[in-house]
């Protein structure tokens, strides 16, 4: 697969968790809409404040990423290691936090155990609706899945050597840093 190719790769993959993961803000701000505008009778206000806090936090994670996703992504296509150093330590946080906010989400704050009243479990389904929870999850999980193959696959060396300061270049292939260091001890031997 040519470099250009490689990059562009990266380069839509990082878009699309960015884009993936400003739904998911939305939707966790129409959620918090929706919970803001019910009257709720029977759901403690405990849960009701442990439902408004992880949507508040799921918000907050998700705007927050996607502010540092399309930062990088505007710069993915310049051939700079400090791009490269940026997506290995912000990708694999991203996919991190957003990972844990999936498993202690706000559904979780009003999930029915099957004892309490069909009323009861009524106003859980309002507080957080389905058409919240799936979404959300899905966008939550396909833009772990596109951080993480995006961190593992900016360690092929044609890539790394596209990130490289000085700028990649086809007719001069990829030495590590042994190899420069073994050419450079050989020359000093020569003289």
């Amino acid at each position: 697969m040519r470099v250009s190719t490689q990059v562009r790769l990266v380069h839509w993959s990082v878009t699309a968790a960015a884009a993936l993961l400003a739904a998911d803000a939305a939707l966790s701000a129409a959620a918090l809409t929706h919970l803001g505008r019910r009257q709720f009778r029977l759901i403690s206000v405990a849960q009701l404040d442990r439902v408004h806090t992880d949507l508040v936090n799921n918000l907050t994670v998700a705007a927050v990423s996607v502010l540092v996703l399309a930062t990088i992504a505007v710069f993915m296509r310049r051939p700079s290691n400090k791009v490269r150093v940026a997506v290995w330590v912000a990708a694999p946080l991203i996919a991190l936090t957003t990972l844990c906010f999936l498993v202690g989400g706000p559904e979780w704050a009003v999930a029915p155990t099957g004892e309490e009243p069909a009323a009861l479990r009524a106003e859980y389904a309002q507080a957080v609706p389905s058409w919240y929870t799936g979404p959300h999850g899905v966008a939550g999980l396909i833009s772990v899945a596109l951080l993480i193959f995006v961190a593992v696959f900016l360690l092929r060396a044609d890539l790394r050597e596209y990130y490289m300061d000085g700028g990649y270049d086809a007719s001069r292939p990829y030495k590590s840093w042994v190899e420069r260091a073994g050419a450079r001890d050989a020359g000093h031997d020569a003289t």
